[in-house]
Parts: structure tokens; C-alpha cells; sequence
């Protein structure tokens, strides 16, 4: 039977494993979150660096494939034996990595639109709007309300903190 196992791979080598793999005819789940454009393309940026996730059979296959599979260090094991991750563990990954445009403090996905307050700095304890995510590094536009305009203000994804009505 088919399970979901984690993968730890040398650094920016992701892809390469990735793609290994599905030429293997193997599953594989490589998370990212958008990041800025560079010469007109989109960018994505590892949500997990340095891992990915394989649905295998490991009775048909074996360790061997992903073991050894180049850009892998190893499959993540626990007690000795590889670690299952849940299917509903990644199927709700996607689903909210799918529609992200940036990731704050605790792991929670921000999108466009949604409500935040600023939690430190010169803005500390001022409700804003996300806009969009505008480097790598973390820094993010929100839009606060100030004299009756909706002003656009650079800060870090780590100061804010979404509203619970959003």
C-alpha cells in the first residue's frame, strides 16, 4: 500500500530529486510558496528546504530508490523505520500552499485581502490588509487604513499576525 514519506535532500537539490524520481514513475510532493518575479517569471521558494515528500510503496519498492536517489541524504526515519506522513496531512499542505502568496511567524498561510495587525516596530498594534509578499527574505506590503486612504507599508511576514476575522 502507497504511503507519503518524507525525504531529506542536500541543499537546493529539491528539484533535482524531484525530478528523478517522477522519471522513475515515482510520486513526489515538492511544497513552495511564491516568491518575487525575476525576468518576468514566477518564482517559488521551498516551503520545507531541503524536503520533499514520496508516495511509494516501500513492499514493492524498497528503500533503495529513494535512499540512493541522487540529492538525497536520506529518507527521514524514526526509530529505525522511514516516517509516514498522513495523506490528509498533505492534501491539506497543498490546498493551502496552492492559494498562498506569503507564510507569517507561526506557519499560517497569508493570502491577499486578509486582515493582520503589525505586532512590533514604528506600525505596532496597527490593523492592516496583506497585499502581497515582495522578497524571499520575508518582507511583505500590507495596506493601512490613514486618512481615509489605503496607504501601502513594507514590512516583515514575522510582525504580523492574522486577525481571527480573517
Amino acid at each position: 500500500m502507497q504511503h507519503w514519506y518524507t525525504l531529506h535532500a542536500k541543499p537546493h537539490k529539491e528539484r533535482q530529486v524531484e525530478a528523478v524520481l517522477a522519471a522513475r514513475g515515482i510520486e513526489v510532493y515538492f511544497p513552495t510558496v511564491p516568491a518575487p518575479r525575476r525576468n518576468n517569471r514566477a518564482a517559488q521558494n521551498a516551503f520545507f528546504p531541503c524536503y520533499l515528500f514520496a508516495h511509494v510503496d516501500l513492499d514493492v519498492i524498497g528503500l533503495w530508490p529513494l535512499h540512493y536517489a541522487p540529492g538525497v541524504r536520506r529518507v527521514v526515519m524514526f526509530g529505525g523505520l522511514p516516517a509516514r506522513v498522513d495523506d490528509g496531512i498533505i492534501e491539506t499542505l497543498r490546498a493551502r500552499l496552492s492559494c498562498a502568496d506569503a507564510v507569517y511567524a507561526n506557519g499560517a498561510v497569508l493570502k491577499r485581502g486578509d486582515r493582520v495587525v503589525i505586532t512590533s516596530g514604528p506600525f505596532a498594534d496597527v490593523e492592516a490588509v496583506f497585499d502581497r509578499r515582495l522578497s524571499p527574505a520575508g518582507r511583505v506590503r500590507v495596506l493601512i487604513d490613514w486618512l481615509k486612504r489605503s496607504i501601502p507599508v513594507e514590512v516583515d511576514s514575522i510582525v504580523l499576525r492574522k486577525t481571527s476575522g480573517a
